[in-house]
């Protein structure tokens, strides 16, 4: 009894797992039955499993959540790769579809020009332009090292751009047919005898005068190039949108929408006589 009050703590102990032991071996014994006893041993043995089964469901849960998880990011990261690799292809075949047309676009403007008249042709890109609403003055990406020169013309896909006016070895600047300082001969598509000098009036668009001040032009009319001066002839220049009458300077005067775009170009080619 001396052992016992000195080693209380492990006599309770091992009393208590003593009592559970028999508990259990009746409740064991008496599986199925009403025993009193046994239905005391099965509330205190459910008392003591239901915290351990709720920790254990919990941990599993969080294990399994832990692999869910993983499991999403994994799926996550390849929907990225995907999604990346859809991107480029869809990249990849706008430019193509971009570069087919500019090809489609400069093979259109070299029908202007026949080679037989004794020119080639180099096809640039703008890289700069002046600040102004309009490509009144701009730089291309080619230069003397492809022979261009100055005064060489310059066209696109609609018609006539401009001239050269400064070259470098691989750039070149470009002043176009709405700028001041540009004039244009010109002749009426409708009727070839019908000529005229046009020059860029600084908003955009074209002002000039007919040769005869007698001719029979309206408002709708084509213009191209008479090949009279620097510019070849049958370059598209644009279309009259106005005839007025000028009595003081017995002139007729024109007003003219370029057939070129000038807030928007990109591709161009210059024609380079041989």
């Amino acid at each position: 009894m001396k052992w016992c009050r000195e080693h209380w703590k492990l006599t309770v102990a091992v009393g208590v797992f003593l009592v559970l032991l028999v508990f259990t071996l009746v409740s064991y014994v008496n599986q199925g039955s009403d025993f009193w006893l046994g239905r005391r041993v099965q509330g205190a043995v459910a008392f003591v499993q239901e915290p351990v089964t709720l920790g254990g469901n919990a941990a599993a849960t969080t294990v399994r959540g832990l692999f869910q998880f993983r499991s999403i990011l994994e799926e996550n990261e390849a929907l990225k790769e995907e999604n990346a690799r859809l991107q480029k292809e869809l990249t990849e075949a706008v430019l193509s579809q971009q570069e087919l047309q500019e090809l489609k676009t400069l093979s259109k403007s070299l029908n202007y020009v026949s080679p037989k008249d004794g020119y080639h042709y180099v096809s640039a890109t703008v890289t700069a332009m002046d600040p102004s609403q309009w490509y009144s003055t701009f730089t291309i990406n080619e230069g003397s090292q492809k022979g261009i020169q100055k005064d060489a013309v310059v066209i696109n896909a609609d018609g006539l751009v401009g001239r050269v006016f400064e070259v470098g070895p691989n750039w070149a600047k470009v002043i176009s047919i709405i700028d001041e300082k540009n004039d244009v001969s010109f002749q009426v598509f409708r009727d070839l005898k019908l000529l005229g000098v046009l020059s860029g009036d600084g908003k955009g668009t074209l002002t000039g005068y007919m040769l005869d001040d007698q001719a029979p032009v309206i408002k709708g009319d084509t213009l191209i190039t008479s090949g009279m001066e620097l510019y070849p002839q049958g370059i598209p220049v644009g279309k009259i949108i106005e005839v007025t009458k000028d009595e003081d300077a017995l002139l007729q005067r024109v007003k003219v929408k370029t057939a070129v775009n000038f807030s928007n170009i990109q591709k161009v080619t210059v024609i380079i006589a041989r």
